[in-house]
């Protein structure tokens, strides 16, 4: 039988649910971060939209709106508050009665076990580049499959492993806050594959009636040129985005070309281990996550140190004439730029032919596997009416020319089976605090947390409607 395909929208634990301490949880290093000085805005995640008290009226407005999935994350530090490794009960009630709610809609929950948003003592450990990070991982995992089961259909063991690695080591805007180690940068990729590889060996033992897949966050290099030179670049754009993740996670193996590349960078690779070969070979993922937001335009290196841009809420205008986002890695690319693409107030392009590009390329490298679209999503500074009432063309505009290629690939094979708006509501969006709004519904701050959908709300309704014969 036909699986239905899955609309919905997407939030993650930190984000948006409030709570901070609430009901046993312990502080995870984005509470760290967030009440430390590093954090020079003052913005914190503490209350954010409180999902924590809202989620019934959160998910009876995705109901109502006509979505049948909801993805969202659960916050390792609810359940494993501290370093003993004692389950907190309580987390675990918290998720039972957000997956009771989506079961009263119809709702087939999509849930990552971790979103940025690792527990404290695991950070004070070394976070990522912890080298016992992926025992206590599996340990976390373990505890989630064994009390949720066949409730969640569709696990997800970490969210976006590149970007993750990109902000705490290359750009340092996430904790650790980490500026071009790229040292760091690489053990923490590694132990990434690991952790997914334990988790999924743990998932497996329990022989459930589920999928678990992985959230990658790049879509695929490309170049405004095709000559050797470019082609190279886009290679090893690839390498450093792409198939790190994917490589292990579809096919379990590490690219030995990019071993070699990694290498020659002056890396050392002593923390890679011959026992781990086997670990990952036979632990690979039963879907892929793919997020789209935008490509890696890339030209050849040239010359520079390694570095990366991001643009924040805090430090633009909003007009777009911002710095693009991008990025140099010395020895093997640099981000490159195209005057005929429209960038969003962030310095990002706006090019939605990306992900037709990358979901082509998806298929012609791993064949058919099961490819949900788990984020897309236009942040802007919404400004709402007296109402409340925000007039969201932009984003509209957005997700319609999005999905529009993402529709013509699965037509054309792909095994696109969902689609998920990036945000269900308003929410912390990081460093960007609360001006960076993503939301399908409007979080008023101000007044009560009050709730009000926008014009991209009403829309993504009706867009569903007209295609419910996918």
């Amino acid at each position: 039988m036909k699986e239905k395909f899955l609309w919905g929208s997407a939030t993650a634990a930190y984000q948006c649910e409030g709570a901070w301490d609430a009901e046993g949880k312990g502080p995870s290093i984005w509470d760290q971060f967030c009440h430390s000085e590093k954090n020079t805005t003052g913005i914190t995640g503490d209350v954010s939209c409180d999902f924590y008290h809202h989620y019934q009226e959160d998910i009876r407005m995705m109901a109502k709106g006509g979505q049948n999935t909801y993805r969202f994350s659960i916050s390792w530090s609810r359940i494993v508050p501290k370093a003993d490794r004692v389950i907190n009960e309580k987390g675990f009630e918290f998720y039972d009665k957000v997956l009771t709610e989506c079961e009263k809609y119809g709702i087939v929950p999509n849930v990552t076990l971790v979103h940025y948003d690792l527990p404290d003592y695991v950070g004070d450990q070394g976070g990522w580049c912890w080298p016992d990070i992926s025992d206590e991982f599996a340990y976390y995992a373990a505890a989630v499959f064994r009390h949720f089961g066949d409730r969640i259909p569709l696990y997800v063991t970490i969210n976006e492993p590149t970007h993750n690695a990109s902000c705490c080591y290359m750009v340092g805007n996430y904790p650790p806050n980490e500026q071009v180690n790229m040292q760091h940068f690489c053990e923490c990729a590694y132990n990434m594959i690991l952790c997914n590889a334990k988790a999924i060996r743990e998932f497996r033992k329990l022989k459930l009636n589920a999928k678990i897949g992985l959230v990658h966050a790049s879509c695929s290099a490309e170049s405004v040129l095709d000559t050797p030179a470019h082609r190279e670049a886009v290679e090893n754009g690839d390498l450093f985005t792409n198939d790190w993740v994917l490589d292990p996670a579809i096919k379990g193996e590490i690219p030995q070309k990019l071993i070699d590349k990694v290498k020659a960078s002056g890396i050392d690779l002593s923390f890679m281990k011959e026992e781990d070969r086997t670990l990952i070979r036979e632990n690979t993922i039963d879907f892929l996550g793919q997020n789209a937001y935008s490509r890696l335009l890339v030209k050849p290196y040239v010359s520079g140190e390694t570095c990366a841009t991001v643009n924040n809420a805090g430090n633009n205008d909003g007009s777009g004439k911002a710095a693009k986002e991008g990025k140099t890695v010395k020895g093997w690319f640099e981000s490159d730029t195209d005057p005929r693409v429209p960038l969003n107030p962030w310095g990002r392009e706006i090019y939605p032919q990306c992900i037709y590009n990358t979901l082509i390329k998806r298929k012609q490298k791993y064949g058919d596997i099961p490819i949900y679209i788990t984020e897309n999503g236009h942040g802007a500074y919404d400004v709402a009416d007296e109402n409340g009432w925000v007039e969201d063309d932009d984003r509209i505009q957005f997700l319609h020319d999005f999905l529009e290629q993402i529709l013509k690939a699965k037509a054309e094979g792909v095994n696109v089976m969902g689609y998920y708006v990036w945000s269900t509501m308003d929410l912390y969006s990081w460093i960007n605090g609360y001006k960076k709004r993503y939301g399908l519904v409007r979080v008023d701050y101000e007044k009560g947390l009050k709730r009000i959908p926008k014009k991209s709300y009403y829309w993504y309704k009706q867009f569903i409607e007209e295609h419910q014969d996918l």
